[in-house]
This record gives C-alpha cells, sequence and structure tokens, in this order.
C-alpha cells in the first residue's frame, strides 16, 4: 500500500490473506463484513470453559484456590475437607485470564458420583478443557477420564498434586534424593499416557507450597497457551452447537444458555455466521480466520509537525532513551514487549504533506488502525484538521500535549500552582475542540523525557487497552478490504 513516498508492510501473512479469500468465495462480499464482525465479537466474548476434574480426595478443590490466589478459608474460596465437600459443579473465574472459566467438578468414586456413571452424570461435553487431577499414584479411574476426554477430541493437563506429602515419606527411605524422587512420579504419569500415545503437559505441584515445584510452571504455561487453546476450543464449541442431533443441541445450548456461556442473541448470531457456509468448510473457515487474527498487526501513526516531539514520544513509548529511532515518515516501524502485535510509525513534519493535498492525507491514514495527534498551535490547528480526518474514516484516536513541562516553566509568572495551570489548558483545548465540532476526546499532557510525570503513565495504560478494544474490529475492517481487492482483481482479469 503506497501513498505519498510512504508504504505500510501487509498486516497479515500471505497464506492467510489467500485462504480467507478462498474460503469466502460463495458469500456475498456484503454479507463479509457484518459476518466477520460477528463472528470475531462473540469470540471476543467467549468463555473457555476448564473442568478441573479427578478422583473424590486427589486435591481438586485446594488446587482451584491455589490457581485463583485464595486461602482455604477466605471468602469466596472453594471449599475443602476430609470429606466430600464439592456435590455440584461451581463456577470460579480465572484471575489472569478473563475469558476464562474453572470449574471445580465433584469428585470421582463416591456413592454419590460413581466412577461407572461419572462421565454421564457431570456431561463432559459442557466442557471445553480439563486439568485431570491425580494423587499419590495414577489409578484406573484416571485413565477412564482421560479416556473420556479424548474421545471427546478435547485438551487436558495432567496435574499431580500433593507432592510435598509425598516427598516427606519418600524422605525416610535410604538414598533419597528430591530430584530423584519427583522424576519417579513424572516418569509414572508419562508412562501410562505415552501407553495410549498421548503427550499431554504434566504437572507435579504442591497446592499449599505454591512458591516450589511446578505450580508457577503449570500457571504460566496455561497463561501462554490460553489464546491458541481458545482459538482450538471455539471451533468444537461451534460444531457441538450445531452439528449433532437436534436433541443434544438442544440439551447443550440449554445449559449454556444456564451458565452465562452464551447468550440466545449470540446463539441466533452464530447460526446466522454457521449458514453461510456448510459444516466443513465453516469450521476450516473459523480456523483460519482466528488464526489470522492472531498474527494481525495493528498500525499506530504518531502524527505531529516537526519540532513537535513525534519521535521523542515514539520513544519513550518504547521505553528507550531518546534518538533510538529515525524520525519523519520512517520507513520501518518500532515496536515493543509492552504492545505485541503493534506496530508504531512515527510521522513528523505532518504540515508538508497536509499542504499538498488533504485528499492524499486521507489515503494514507486509511493504512493505520489507530491515531495519537500531537496538538499544534491552536492557530495552525493540523492536529483539528487530523482528527477530521480521521473521523471521516471512522477510526479512533487520542489528543497529546507534548512539552508541557516547557509550556509550565512559561507560565511561572501566573500566580497559580502546576495542577491549576494544567486544568486551565485541558479546558482551552476543551472550548477549541468544541468550537471546531471534533470529538472532544481524553487530552493527555506529556513530558516524553520523563514517563513518570504528568499524563504519561495514564497514556501508556489507555492505550494499552484501546489498542485491545479495537483490535478485531481493526482486522474486520481489513479483511473485508483485502477480499474486495482480491475479488475486484480477479473481475479485472476476466474481463481482460
Amino acid at each position: 500500500m503506497e501513498t505519498i513516498g510512504f508504504s505500510v508492510p501487509q498486516k497479515i501473512p500471505e497464506e492467510y490473506v489467500n485462504k480467507i479469500t478462498e474460503a469466502v468465495q460463495s458469500t456475498s462480499p456484503e454479507k463479509i463484513p457484518q459476518q466477520f464482525m460477528t463472528l470475531l465479537k462473540l469470540y471476543d466474548r467467549f468463555k473457555m470453559d476448564v473442568a478441573v476434574t479427578g478422583d473424590s480426595g486427589s486435591g481438586k478443590s485446594t488446587l482451584i484456590n491455589a490457581l485463583i490466589g485464595l486461602d482455604h478459608d477466605a471468602r469466596g474460596a472453594a471449599p475443602t475437607g476430609v470429606v466430600e465437600t464439592t456435590m455440584e459443579p461451581a463456577l470460579y473465574q480465572y484471575p489472569n485470564c478473563p475469558q476464562v472459566r474453572l470449574w471445580d467438578l465433584p469428585g470421582m468414586g463416591t456413592p454419590s458420583f460413581t466412577s461407572k456413571s461419572y462421565v454421564e452424570t457431570i456431561n463432559f461435553s459442557l466442557y471445553d478443557m480439563f486439568f485431570v487431577v491425580i494423587s499419590e499414584r495414577f489409578r484406573e479411574n484416571n485413565m477412564l477420564l482421560i479416556d473420556e476426554i479424548c474421545k471427546q477430541k478435547k485438551p487436558f493437563y495432567v496435574i499431580r498434586t500433593k507432592v510435598d506429602n509425598d516427598l516427606r515419606a519418600q524422605s525416610r527411605k535410604q538414598n533419597f534424593t528430591e530430584t530423584g524422587a519427583l522424576t519417579v512420579m513424572r516418569d509414572e504419569c508419562l508412562k501410562y499416557v505415552e501407553e495410549k500415545n498421548l503427550h499431554p503437559h504434566i504437572f507435579l505441584v504442591s497446592a499449599h507450597d505454591t512458591q516450589n515445584y511446578e505450580m508457577q510452571n503449570l500457571k504460566d504455561t496455561f497463561e501462554k497457551e490460553a489464546s491458541e487453546l481458545k482459538r482450538e476450543v471455539f471451533s468444537c464449541f461451534l460444531m457441538s452447537l450445531f452439528s449433532g442431533g437436534m436433541r443434544k443441541e438442544r440439551t447443550i445450548m440449554h445449559r449454556h444458555l444456564q451458565s452465562g456461556k452464551i447468550s440466545e442473541k449470540e446463539v441466533l448470531d452464530l447460526r446466522t455466521f454457521w449458514k453461510c457456509f456448510d459444516a466443513a468448510n465453516g469450521t476450516e473457515t473459523l480456523m483460519t480466520i482466528l488464526e489470522a487474527l492472531e498474527h494481525f498487526q495493528l498500525d499506530v501513526a504518531i502524527l505531529g509537525e516537526t519540532g513537535s516531539g513525534v519521535t521523542t514520544l515514539l520513544n519513550g513509548l518504547m521505553g528507550q532513551r531518546n534518538g533510538a529511532f529515525s524520525s519523519i515518515l520512517a520507513e520501518m516501524p518500532a515496536t515493543s514487549p509492552q504492545y505485541p502485535n503493534v506496530r508504531f510509525w512515527a510521522m513528523s513534519g505532518i504540515e508538508n504533506i497536509m499542504a499538498n493535498s488533504l485528499e492524499g492525507m486521507e489515503e494514507m491514514l486509511d493504512n493505520f488502525d489507530f491515531y495519537v495527534l500531537i496538538v499544534t498551535e491552536w492557530k495552525k490547528a493540523h492536529h483539528i484538521d487530523l482528527a477530521r480526518v480521521v473521523q471521516k474514516l471512522r477510526k479512533k484516536y487520542h489528543f497529546v500535549q507534548t512539552k508541557i513541562d516547557c509550556y509550565l516553566q512559561a507560565q511561572e509568572d501566573l500566580c497559580c500552582s502546576a495542577t491549576e495551570i494544567q486544568d486551565g489548558f485541558r479546558a482551552q483545548c476543551a472550548e477549541e475542540l468544541q468550537i471546531a465540532k471534533v470529538e472532544n476526546l481524553q487530552l493527555f499532557l506529556i513530558n516524553s523525557l520523563d514517563r513518570n510525570a504528568f499524563d504519561f503513565v495514564s497514556l501508556e495504560s489507555v492505550l494499552g487497552s484501546d489498542l485491545d478494544t479495537i483490535r478485531t474490529s481493526a482486522f474486520g475492517y481489513y479483511v473485508d478490504r483485502i477480499v474486495r481487492n482480491k475479488k475486484q482483481a480477479q473481475s479485472t482479469c476476466q474481463i481482460l
């Protein structure tokens, strides 16, 4: 995409562009944006249900308390005890993944939940993933659970609990070493799952001694894999809703509606999407779209006049010292681990481009997904012209006043505090924007050389949140555009 001597690299790999274009060949172009946005919004809200299951007394509830960071007697903690305490599935929110819900299932192998009827009674089809909890040794019940999970083609972890108790008991033996004992425990788990040609993650944990063993590794691994797991189980979830028998579909849907996993309107929206593709192609298309979303690069433009501090602001956002990046229409974007899959572009000297062509400016700005507009002198008001262009594109932006420290120094003669001067400046900006009939968004006053001063931390926080919010809509807009361009190019070739 080149315009005014500036190019933005492709936002998703070419392989996904081709796959998506092929998948929607038979879909009416006017339906693509609506269907994609419906799907992506539902995927954003989708709640991945992780069932914690195992024998009664294996430490499932204690494990959940450790995962959610609560003591066993704290308010909201899962009830624990030496007798059967969990009599029906109980829901807990996973703290670091808002769309993950943990379910504490009743224990297997009690008079209330016998091994023979456990899977049918609990209804494993309602859950997306499983933590299979074992203690002391691998038992027949554990393999029965794993067999059923594999039949349903769902992911699972094996978690051996109470390893601190096991090590204490083993320590009385001669030639005991903790490393050796832990290796024996892991090898026992591996033996049984590898006999079935299975290779799940295996964690050896103590829910009471969370600083040792593999509790932190369990949390880190799950949180790292959560987005990929969610993509995988979402496809399975749709298949279970729309590809089974009517009676089974109705039962599963009723339970999901009860648990708040999905709403009736969302079911109707998903059914509409599903009808656009047959079942097989629908699943494949869905996986392609979600994989592409994981790779999608958001492009953020930082725009300002020459000398307005564009590059210094970019350096501050990247956590770099001044001078780390080049400025005017840099050919390479800046990236930072703080903003994954986001590319920042420093665009200084904007007054020169705007003097030539506002139409060209609109074409160029449409390559980006979000904008940081540096406030200029109100007599020139280039930031207002830029805001109007962005609003016309129906995209989001923030105003930033750089070098606020210099502004305050220039106002030292006023008999006012720094806070009063800043409040007055904000009020003046709000009034100017109202007069110009530009959307009055939050204004950030910053000193790019001091990230701890003024509004810089607030800017970072709000920017991170906003970029997460617009990701799916920006992706849908981009996919719609590339599909239309591809179809248009194909039509042109056919005519020629």
